[in-house]
């Protein structure tokens, strides 16, 4: 602030700036302010105050202004503010919240809140104080003495609280010792219950790590092995053993079994007698359960008094099997065991059932290699032996040609013995990419054609595969356009599987292109490697046959818009080249656009 209302000049011009209109606001604003406000400078006089601080003072603006401020404190507010609050002002520049009174014309004390700020102005140093006014000591003394009278009023009623409690006390002395009993009996419960707390969680840790062994084994043999083992150490048996029942449930055949004195593994078939044909069929409709009894002639264990737990293997098609515990006949077992056990014949069914699922599909997957290897042995059978004589009609037709041009045989184009004579050529000529085709998959899918790694300057050579297609693309309406990355890195390939991989998926963008449509061969670099991309638009594979587009023989229907036909084998025969180079390839069908990715990695 630069001045004050209290210090305005007399000859103040009659108009004044928007700035100056409002640096008077402002003036005016801190002249009224709620708090007390004033400068003074190093020395300690004071430049500047507000009427709030001189109607507080109780003084006039030259009573104050141009005065010490050590003037306005009181004895002991002075020495403060010399060892403790100016120093403090100098050092950081700034104090806040200060309790610093002042003194009134009258001698009267002002409490007050200083919150304080050193400025540089105009060169000068100075320090700028707000000063709040706070309540009286005296109304904080009151407070404090009422605060001390209710306290004390508390007190009184502790001491007759305290006095009732006594009274109380006696009679709790008398139910100390009923607590006392009652504790101990609830600290056997507790025990009761913790011991049985802790057996489900034993059982239930048991479980699982029986649960997880055989869920992921599809071998019946290890399931049968991990149930029989882990149920007989995990609950202190003297035997246990497990079996599988044959279709007509007339055998049981146990390949493992649990010993106290160690497991053992066996394998044994049993006969369902009729001397035990009562305890199978109990088993058999799942009634089974933990028993006593003295068996003569056990089927599984052998003579003597047995305490047994039988469970039935079954699932919803029927039962696979069971299983059987045995401890001696004076120990019992408990409903948790019991349904320890059926839990774990329950996972032992699931676990088997899958086992069979495997096993059948194991089966049928080798018929169906076995039905692939023997159809691609006849592929290649069928195309080494149509290669000869398919090559033979070919030359056959050649020659025929020769002979027959100077006759003029061919002299009219729409006759029908030139367009026959073409058509003879053309399925030929088909006959033979079709038996060629099949021989080169056999032979990539055989890896015995080694490769021919050399370098390859992509940026002739892309323009040199292009050259044929480009051709075409006019001759059908297409504009074909070649984008090739200036600066590609060193590139090195097979010449010959690059060669045909291109030629393959031109050939299909040209076949499936529609006219007016465009075709586009890219090549760039990528982080890791070398992309190449040829993309056509005007025609969209369904989402459904982009999975199966590479497999041998599979043509989508209605999609050769220039009816040129083919076998279904060009983008098969490219996967299988692609992968033979250690690149990949992938197809992404949509917005009226394919396109063929290949991705070589360095």
């Amino acid at each position: 602030m630069s001045s004050e209302p209290h210090n305005k000049p007399q000859n103040e011009p009659q108009t004044a700036s928007p700035v100056e209109r409002c640096a008077c606001h402002l003036d005016e604003l801190l002249d009224t302010a709620p708090c007390g406000f004033l400068a003074f400078t190093d020395d300690g006089t004071i430049t500047l105050t507000n009427a709030t601080l001189l109607e507080l003072l109780q003084c006039g603006l030259d009573e104050v202004k141009g005065q010490r401020l050590e003037a306005l404190l009181p004895t002991a507010s002075r020495i403060f503010y010399q060892t403790h609050f100016f120093p403090l002002l100098k050092l950081q520049g700034k104090v806040e919240e200060i309790y610093l009174p002042v003194r009134s014309r009258t001698g009267e004390s002002l409490p007050m809140l200083v919150n304080a700020t050193r400025h540089q102005r105009q060169g000068e140093v100075l320090n700028e104080c707000v000063l709040i006014p706070i309540q009286q000591r005296s109304e904080y003394e009151e407070a404090l003495l009422q605060a001390r009278r209710d306290a004390e009023a508390a007190m009184q009623a502790q001491i007759q609280a305290n006095a009732a409690l006594e009274q109380t006390r006696a009679a709790l002395e008398q139910k100390q010792t009923e607590l006392e009993a009652l504790n101990a009996r609830l600290e056997d419960l507790v025990q009761q219950r913790t011991a049985q707390l802790e057996q489900a969680l034993e059982f239930e840790a048991l479980l699982k790590r029986i649960t997880d062994r055989v869920r992921d084994s599809l071998d019946e043999a290890q399931i049968l092995q991990t149930a029989v083992q882990e149920l007989g150490a995990g609950l202190a048996l003297v035997g246990c053993n497990a079996g599988l029942y044959n279709a007509a449930q007339t055998q049981v055949t146990i390949d493992y079994e649990y010993h106290q004195d160690g497991a053992v593994q066996c394998c044994r078939v049993e006969d369902l007698t009729i001397e035990s044909a009562t305890m199978y069929a109990a088993i058999a409709q799942g009634n089974s359960g933990p028993f006593c009894c003295y068996l003569p002639e056990c089927p599984r264990y052998g003579a003597g008094h047995w305490a047994i737990l039988a469970r039935p293997i079954y699932d919803d098609q029927g039962i696979l099997g069971d299983l059987w515990l045995f401890r001696p006949a004076e120990q019992t077992f408990s409903e948790a065991e019991d349904r320890l056990v059926q839990q774990v014949a329950n996972h032992c069914a699931i676990a088997l059932r899958q086992s069979h699922l495997y096993q059948a599909a194991q089966l049928q997957l080798h018929e169906l290699e076995e039905l692939n290897r023997l159809k691609d042995d006849l592929l290649n059978t069928v195309s080494h032996e149509m290669r000869s004589p398919m090559s033979n009609i070919l030359m056959a037709i050649q020659l025929l040609e020769v002979h027959l041009e100077p006759l003029g045989v061919f002299a009219d184009e729409a006759g029908i013995v030139k367009r026959y004579f073409r058509v003879l050529q053309d399925e030929s000529q088909r006959e033979i990419r079709l038996i060629n085709n099949l021989l080169e998959m056999a032979r990539i899918e055989a890896g015995t054609d080694p490769l021919n790694i050399s370098m390859i300057p992509l940026q002739f050579f892309i323009p040199y595969i292009a050259e044929p297609y480009v051709e075409r693309a006019r001759n059908q309406q297409q504009q074909l356009e070649i984008q090739i990355e200036e600066s590609l890195p060193s590139f090195s390939s097979d010449l010959s599987y690059l060669e045909r991989i291109l030629g393959e998926l031109l050939n299909n963008a040209c076949k499936y292109t529609p006219a007016g449509e465009y075709i586009t061969l890219s090549v760039q670099s990528t982080s890791d490697g070398l992309r190449i991309c040829v993309r056509n638009t005007g025609v969209e594979i369904p989402a459904a046959e982009c999975d199966r587009i590479f497999e041998k023989f599979h043509r989508i229907p209605d999609h050769d818009v220039w009816h040129q036909g083919g076998t279904g084998l060009g983008l098969a025969l490219v996967k299988k080249l692609v992968e033979r180079l250690g690149a990949t390839i992938r197809v992404d069908s949509r917005d009226g656009a394919t396109s063929f990715i290949v991705e070589f990695s360095y």
